[in-house]
């Protein structure tokens, strides 16, 4: 799959035109909120590479992991005159608004429209660390010409010369799963854990590939269980990571009751339904295929109660019967 390259404007609450524009909440370590009014917005795609900047700076760079695609609402805003949205609010002149085309009203005429919400989550997010951090360096690199009203616009791969090894120091961040420990960012506890069947991911093994930079989802489960694997007690946070019991298929799978803090060779064997759990006695049950390896001491090994009782009974039956599909077929 091609990458492309973007620079995603961010807008501070302040920056806002006055209030004449709704924030899309972004969280810039995390994720990038836009909609199918933006122009662009059908473009984006997992690998892509982004330059997050405010409206004066750069403030880091980021690797999307994938896309959440929603219906929603949103207000637009436009000149009571002509068509354009395009507003700016005054402070000391009045009417208070005037639009790009030099009308002049003292309310903008509020339409509700049904969109499509993009959410790009991020795989890894560097903070800008360089000594230059205005934006007149990237304006040579605009694919098809700058354009201060336009919030995300695609640019030649050739504007990463001009920061060193940071295209290098994403990738090997998102395929290799290089991560901080610390890093993430805790969101408040969600509702109780739901199976859906629907697919929005791909296949299990692209979730291998994928998991370590689920960066809010490994940080809670590294609270939840202690910072200790919940089969073989490993307590070093470097080789820990963050398991999904029904793999993951959109933004409802990240809730904690879906996840099992692991060593990073349980956690492959768990996607490869070499180990999984038994959600009658809680019991892990190892693969014969695994029979004559070490991996057979956990065999019959029982999870510890408080374990138990924080995990999805859903979630565990829905996993127990995909790996007992695996070991009939072997």
């Amino acid at each position: 799959m091609t990458r492309d390259y973007w620079i995603f404007k961010t807008v501070a609450e302040v920056d806002r035109s006055f209030q004449t524009i709704d924030s899309y909440e972004d969280s810039i370590s995390e994720y990038y909120n836009y909609d199918s009014l933006v122009p662009n917005s059908k473009q984006i795609k997992k690998n892509d590479i982004a330059i997050i900047t405010d409206k004066k700076k750069i403030l880091g760079f980021a690797s999307i992991a994938y896309i959440d695609i929603s219906k929603g609402e949103k207000i637009i805003r436009r000149c009571p005159q002509c068509p354009s949205t395009t507003i700016d609010s005054r402070k000391t002149k009045f009417p208070k608004y005037r639009c790009n085309k030099g009308h002049a009203f003292d309310i903008p005429l509020e339409e509700p429209k049904v969109v499509t919400k993009f959410k790009a989550v991020f795989n890894t997010f560097l903070p800008f660390k360089g000594q230059r951090e205005d934006l007149l360096q990237i304006r040579p690199f605009y694919t098809k010409g700058y354009n201060q009203n336009m919030s995300m616009q695609r640019l030649d791969s050739k504007v990463f010369k001009l920061f060193g090894d940071i295209e290098q120091k994403l990738q090997l961040d998102s395929y290799n799963n290089i991560l901080s420990p610390e890093q993430g960012y805790v969101k408040e506890e969600q509702s109780p854990y739901t199976v859906k069947m629907k697919d929005e991911r791909e296949i299990i093994l692209q979730a291998i590939k994928l998991r370590r930079g689920q960066q809010s989802f490994r940080k809670k489960l590294l609270e939840k269980y202690n910072r200790t694997c919940i089969i073989t007690g490993c307590n070093v946070v470097d080789i820990l990571e963050a398991a999904h019991i029904k793999p993951y298929r959109g933004e409802n799978d990240h809730h904690p009751n879906n996840g099992l803090l692991l060593r990073a060779d349980i956690h492959t064997l768990f996607d490869l339904n070499l180990i999984s759990i038994n959600p009658s006695t809680f019991e892990v049950i190892v693969s014969d295929l695994l029979i004559n390896s070490e991996y057979i001491k956990y065999n019959k090994q029982k999870l510890s109660s408080t374990v138990i009782e924080s995990l999805s009974g859903d979630a565990l039956k829905f996993k127990w019967k995909t790996f007992l599909k695996n070991m009939n077929n072997e």
